[in-house]
């Protein structure tokens, strides 16, 4: 029978796989990123994840008005996706998106985009790489 000391490492291995397993896609950055003010309507909202994933929707969420699904590509498994022409409005615009993580398990999260007239536009036009939006997985 193995020791004690062994016994209790192959729990630990077997810890650290199930929390390895259990791991979901996330978004690494957006572009534009959460939290922007545009003088107008981005042209497109790209979603980037640390691994492929599934998009399955995304919807744009204002106040007053109906929510409103919109398209983006690909459709297919990739590691980002892009939202296009979102038309978003003038105000606040909550962009949900929902996709399924490598593993087959749902992912969801939302961004945040203010359209503002006369704002100033955005002075280097970069995609952010530590930045990401306001997640909530669903596990």
């Amino acid at each position: 029978m193995p020791s004690l000391a062994v016994r209790a490492l192959i729990m630990c291995l077997n810890a650290l796989s199930a929390a390895a397993a259990l791991a979901h896609s996330t978004v690494t950055s957006t572009d534009p990123p959460s939290g922007s003010i545009l003088p107008a309507s981005p042209a497109r909202i790209v979603i980037d994840f640390n691994e492929p994933a599934r998009p399955i929707s995304v919807t744009v969420v204002t106040a007053g008005a109906p929510d409103r699904k919109v398209s983006f590509s690909p459709a297919t498994t990739a590691p980002s996706f892009t939202v296009t022409e979102p038309k978003l409005t003038t105000g606040r615009n909550e962009i949900q998106w929902r996709a399924l993580s490598k593993d087959g398990h749902p992912v969801s999260g939302s961004l945040i985009i203010v359209v503002k007239p006369g704002a100033p536009a955005p002075s280097i036009p970069v995609r952010p790489s530590a930045q990401g939006p306001h997640e909530h997985d669903r596990r």
